[in-house]
C-alpha cells in the first residue's frame, strides 16, 4: 500500500486519494460485514477444562486483572511495539531527513515490514500452538530491540529496510500474542472485557508514542537519541518480564 500510494501521488492529488479511499470503504464495508458476520455464533465459549489433570482454569474478571501485578508487566511488553512503531511511522520524514535517506526509502521499506509481518504471523501461530504464548512472550520485542540498535548505529539506506523489517517481525508476533496471552493466563469467559481494556491501552500507547516522539524532537533529540530511549524501554520491559516468567501460568480452582 505505501508503494501504491507513492505511485498514485505521481499523477493524483493527495486529497483525491483520500476521497477515493473513503468511497471504497463506504462501498466495501457493508458488503464485507454482511458476508463475514452472518454466521457468527455469539453464544459459544471455549471449554475451560484441562484434559490432562481435569482442573478448571480460574476465569478472571476485569477488576481482578487490574489488581494483578503481572498484568502491568505484560502490558509494558505489549505496548512497546505500538508506541515505538507509530512514532516511527508518523515521523518518518524526520527520520529520512536525519539519515539522508531520500523521500522514497521508507516507503519502499514498508514492503520489508509487510512481508516479514505476514511471514511471522504464520510462524508465530504454529509456535504458540506448540510452546504456548507465555513462553514466547519474552522473545516478542527482541527484534524491535535490535531494530533500535540498527537505527542508532547505521545510516545507509539499507538500514531502513532492516529496521522496518525487524519492526515487522515484532508486529507479527504481537498481533498473535496480544490475544492468546490474555486467554492463556486469565481464561476466556471474560476475555471480551479484558481485550477491551488492553485495546484501549494500546490505542493510548500509539497516541503516547506520537506525542513523545514529537516532544523529544522539539527539545532537540536526534533520531539516534530517540532510538536509545526506545531501546532502553524495551530492554527494561524484557528484564521485568524475565523476572516473572515462571509466574505467568494460569491459576486453577
Amino acid at each position: 500500500m505505501p508503494v501504491l500510494i507513492v505511485f498514485l501521488l505521481t499523477f493524483i492529488e493527495w486529497r483525491d486519494i483520500w476521497v477515493s479511499i473513503s468511497i471504497l470503504v463506504i462501498l466495501i464495508l457493508p458488503i464485507a460485514t454482511f458476508l463475514l458476520v452472518k454466521e457468527v455464533k455469539l453464544d459459544t465459549r471455549e471449554e475451560s477444562k484441562i484434559e490432562e489433570n481435569n482442573k478448571e482454569i480460574k476465569q478472571w474478571k476485569r477488576i481482578e486483572v487490574l489488581k494483578d501485578y503481572r498484568f502491568y508487566i505484560i502490558c509494558m511488553t505489549m505496548l512497546a511495539m505500538p508506541w515505538i512503531a507509530t512514532g516511527s511511522f508518523v515521523y518518518q520524514s524526520f527520520i529520512s531527513s536525519s539519515k539522508e535517506w531520500g523521500p522514497y526509502v521508507i516507503a519502499q521499506s514498508f514492503m520489508a515490514y509487510s512481508i516479514l509481518s505476514v511471514i511471522t504471523l504464520f510462524i508465530s501461530g504454529f509456535l504458540i500452538d506448540k510452546f504456548s504464548s507465555r513462553k514466547l512472550l519474552i522473545y516478542m520485542n527482541i527484534p524491535l530491540l535490535f531494530g533500535t540498535i540498527v537505527l542508532y548505529y547505521f545510516d545507509a539506506p539499507l538500514s531502513s529496510f532492516i529496521f522496518f523489517g525487524l519492526v515487522g517481525v515484532t508486529n507479527g508476533l504481537a498481533n498473535v500474542l496480544g490475544s492468546s496471552t490474555w486467554a492463556e493466563i486469565y481464561g476466556v469467559k471474560y476475555i471480551g472485557s479484558i481485550k477491551a481494556l488492553t485495546t484501549a491501552l494500546m490505542v493510548f500507547s500509539t497516541a503516547f508514542g506520537t506525542a513523545l516522539f514529537g516532544l523529544l524532537i522539539d527539545i532537540g533529540f536526534s533520531i539516534e537519541q530517540i532510538a536509545v530511549v526506545s531501546g532502553t524501554y524495551i530492554f527494561g520491559s524484557i528484564i521485568l518480564l524475565y523476572l516473572v516468567k515462571n509466574k505467568l501460568n494460569p491459576h486453577y480452582l
